[in-house]
């Protein structure tokens, strides 16, 4: 009889632990934490949960009503932030950072589950909660993932050679923590291993890895020989900082082309390089291009442990030499007529100078054209525009590269005696290979 009984809860048991493995509510994560006392984190759009790193557009188990669509976490941790330290939350303010506001009558039943005092409250769908469904945005990808447990803990523990390493601890099965970077990275020589688990997404994932590969390869090199006596190399940054010491409205400058067309202009690219959010003009926009347009606009990136202001212009008119030894970056649409008149005797001299970037489009006209890739440019291909949650990915790895160009010495090709001349060009796009 005991035989014939174990099945059903064996089965029970196994079902159990395969919803576990499935997924991790980011509101039970955040409930946790609360309860706990724990600090929860947010840098870069992502909220340190735990062990977990959650985006903040990722759909949790909680609405405001059945016929609304389910919220992001970041606005349910946002209103609990604000409401816990009697901070100023209004519609305005949720609206400013992104988030969506939550009323009073949702947010104080949802407040007290937070802390604890309830076990529930109205607006928690319980099959959301405990991963027997999921929300219908995430199912269809137009969302982030949660978080997913790599395996659920087994019943029997597996004896263990008393010779081998003990394994590394965990506050979460499956989820990798410091301790166990530590203990791995030294004999892997794939950095594949750590970072891509299956059926775990890792939020950058190859800029990761990009950055990681090059640490590991160039820890061993020797340092490279003294420089001459008398011969000091200063960093593109010092030379800004020497020049902000001087004149402190003497911000870096990134140019953008004069173009309503092009994917990235003056009228969105604040929002992409600051907020990581990207919207094409619209039409009205695109038709009073010259007079909706603003002159500069300003955005700020933390960088070497200082916080850089830069300004974003899309015009040179009336540029000095000072100010254009201030222009570190410059985004192009790949027409030369973008640098027509700029000091320099060809574009090699002009992208030797500054660090160029040029953002590849995914929607409309992604081929990309033969001469931008001859360029010394670093190409940066956008996402769809209805993945909002990946340009955060485009805006980090735009900022790695502006970043490694003002830590590197600048090579002045500026030339005062000749200027492009951005004349008639013939645009020839790179075949797709099928």
């Amino acid at each position: 009889m005991a035989a014939e009984g174990e099945g059903p809860v064996k089965q029970s048991d196994e079902a159990a632990q395969d919803r576990t493995v499935r997924r991790v509510d980011p509101l039970v994560l955040l409930r946790e934490c609360t309860i706990a006392g724990k600090k929860v984190r947010y840098a870069d759009d992502y909220l340190s949960l735990d062990a977990y790193q959650v985006h903040k557009e990722t759909k949790c188990a909680f609405r405001m009503s059945p016929s609304e669509p389910f919220l992001d976490i970041g606005s349910v941790w946002y209103m609990f932030h604000e409401i816990s330290k009697d901070g100023k939350y209004t519609k305005e303010t949720a609206k400013k950072r992104g988030f969506t506001y939550i009323g009073v009558t949702s947010r104080g039943d949802l407040c007290d589950y937070l802390t604890g005092a309830k076990p529930s409250c109205p607006g928690i769908v319980q099959e959301v909660l405990e991963s027997r469904k999921r929300p219908r945005e995430e199912t269809k990808g137009k969302t982030p993932l949660a978080p997913r447990l790599k395996k659920a803990p087994g019943p029997i523990a597996v004896e263990q050679d008393a010779s081998a390493p003990s394994a590394p601890s965990s506050s979460r099965p499956g989820e990798l923590c410091y301790e166990d970077v530590l203990q791995r990275v030294r004999p892997v020589k794939e950095l594949d291993v750590i970072a891509r688990i299956p059926g775990r997404a890792v939020p950058n994932a190859d800029l990761i890895l990009k950055i990681a590969r090059e640490e590991v390869d160039n820890w061993h090199r020797e340092p490279k020989p003294a420089l001459e006596a008398g011969k000091v190399v200063v960093p593109l940054w010092g030379e800004l900082e020497e020049m902000l010491s001087k004149d402190p409205e003497a911000l870096p400058i990134i140019l953008v082309p004069c173009n309503k067309s092009a994917p990235v202009n003056i009228l969105n690219a604040q929002r992409l390089l600051q907020d990581g959010r990207y919207h094409r003009p619209d039409e009205t926009e695109s038709l009073y291009f010259e007079s909706e347009r603003t002159e500069s606009a300003e955005v700020a990136r933390t960088m070497n442990g200082k916080i850089w202001t830069f300004q974003v212009r899309d015009s040179v008119k009336g540029f000095t030499k000072r100010d254009w030894h201030r222009v570190v970056a410059v985004i192009t649409d790949g027409y030369e007529w973008q640098f027509k008149g700029w000091p320099f005797a060809s574009i090699v001299d002009l992208f030797t100078t500054m660090k160029g970037v040029y953002f590849q489009s995914v929607d409309k006209n992604s081929n990309l054209p033969t001469h931008v890739e001859k360029w010394a440019v670093s190409i940066l291909k956008m996402a769809p525009v209805q993945f909002q949650h990946r340009f955060g990915a485009v805006r980090d790895a735009f900022w790695v590269e502006v970043e490694g160009f003002m830590n590197s010495q600048r090579r002045k090709k500026f030339d005062g005696n000749r200027k492009l001349d951005g004349g008639k060009q013939i645009i020839t796009m790179k075949k797709p290979i099928l």
